[in-house]
């Protein structure tokens, strides 16, 4: 953990302490924003709003998070004085109760014994849930957290800005990184391919991506996958890349409960052989207040009762196909359960297969300035059964970073109906 994230957190919770220690019993339920400006020692409180008589503290923070979700002027009053952290404070019949969150989605807890004396100060995931705060209340923190504190800066080397259809001269935050990669708005089933490639055309140096890929790619890759129902992979991408869920951050989370979301993109993982290993990161159990799926494993039934048979406890198994997967009836499948915004995360076989077939409705590509000078796989690979027949695709959309990679949204060219 860096100096920089120590700093926040102690300054953060070292004013919630004060906050606790100056409330006295009969105290109205309270919410309070929070600023973090270093180099300036310290945080700063601000009141956003009090209980009015009568109001519990679960009513005070339900009102103000409708007012958020109503009025953006009242986000964008709190926005522009830098909002770092929300906290909300009350008390119970023996309590004196701070739970708060910043934008990075860390926890805060401070807890004072009115009668004992004892104290609880904590910090870090799921510090509320150790002594029982309800999951309502940390919810609504956390879409409060997500709609006054706005996004967190961008990591080092990872500021992107527009390039084409239009030019800016600002750097795009995070929430207007994920307008630039909306879905279409009609409910449609939308498929994305996401892929990433160096100037000589490497999508992957010993199976992985990971030599290829940069703090800007990583940015623009999870706030893809942030927006998809459901993540599609084969077997060979997350046996090389070990591939598990993304942690998501509550306010992360938030956001995606507010768009009609689950919690967590499910992953559907197409196999012709069951040939995965069980004890991989992806079909291991996750704790916490929200937890991603039991994966999706399809394949042909020419693959019945094979692999190990602990896949099937931990992993949800579906019989699409008869000696390969049927990738139109696949998607019919997943389409019928809700998942209708879709990323592909390859490998090659698989995009090329979706390619060849056109079930793809853009292409997300990042192009690397690396020439690698070594042989590799490309984006896509002919797929077994699929004519190698080429198709044009137009750009939508150009984005670049500060090290000069490119960030490239495609539609294929459909033939006029």
């Amino acid at each position: 953990m860096t100096s920089a994230v120590d700093g926040r957190r102690q300054a953060i919770l070292a004013a919630l302490e004060q906050l606790n220690g100056g409330r006295r019993g009969g105290d109205a339920a309270r919410l309070v924003a929070v600023a973090y400006r270093p180099p300036r020692p310290g945080a700063t409180l601000a009141g956003i709003g009090g209980a009015i008589t009568g109001q519990t503290a679960a009513e005070l923070l339900q009102h103000c998070v409708t007012q958020a979700r109503r009025h953006p002027g009242v986000v964008a009053v709190q926005r522009d004085l830098g909002v770092d952290a929300v906290a909300l404070a009350w008390q119970d019949d023996a309590r004196q109760i701070v739970c708060g969150m910043d934008r990075y989605g860390d926890e805060y807890l401070v807890v004072r014994q009115r009668d004992a004396g004892g104290h609880i100060a904590r910090v870090g995931a799921d510090a509320a849930a150790t002594v029982g705060i309800p999951d309502e209340i940390v919810d609504q923190l956390a879409e409060l957290v997500w709609r006054l504190c706005g996004p967190v800066p961008p990591p080092t080397g990872a500021r992107i800005r527009e390039v084409w259809p239009t030019s800016g001269a600002t750097d795009l935050d995070d929430e207007a990184l994920a307008e630039r990669y909306a879905h279409p708005a009609t409910g449609a089933r939308h498929v994305r391919l996401l892929m990433v490639s160096t100037l000589d055309g490497v999508a992957a140096v010993e199976g992985v991506c990971g030599p290829i890929s940069s703090p800007g790619d990583q940015r623009v890759y999870h706030i893809v996958k942030q927006q998809a129902d459901l993540l599609m992979l084969g077997a060979a991408t997350v046996r090389a890349e070990r591939y598990g869920p993304s942690p998501l951050s509550p306010t992360v989370i938030a956001q995606r409960l507010a768009r009609g979301q689950r919690p967590y993109p499910a992953i559907a993982v197409l196999t012709r052989s069951m040939d995965l290993d069980p004890d991989l990161p992806l079909f291991q159990p996750h704790a916490g207040r929200y937890a991603p799926p039991r994966p999706i494993l399809i394949a042909p039934a020419a693959a019945a009762g094979a692999g190990d048979p602990r896949l099937a406890e931990r992993a949800e198994i579906l019989t699409i196909g008869e000696r390969g997967v049927d990738l139109e009836r696949a998607l019919a499948v997943l389409t019928e359960r809700g998942y209708r915004r879709i990323v592909c995360e390859g490998g090659p076989a698989l995009a090329g297969e979706m390619a060849g077939r056109g079930l793809l409705d853009e292409l997300c590509l990042t192009l690397a300035p690396k020439l690698l000078l070594t042989p590799g796989p490309r984006i896509t690979a002919a797929g077994d059964g699929v004519p190698p027949v080429g198709t044009e695709w137009y750009p939508t959309q150009s984005l670049m970073d500060e090290r000069g990679n490119l960030f490239l949204r495609y539609r294929p060219a459909r033939p006029a109906s």
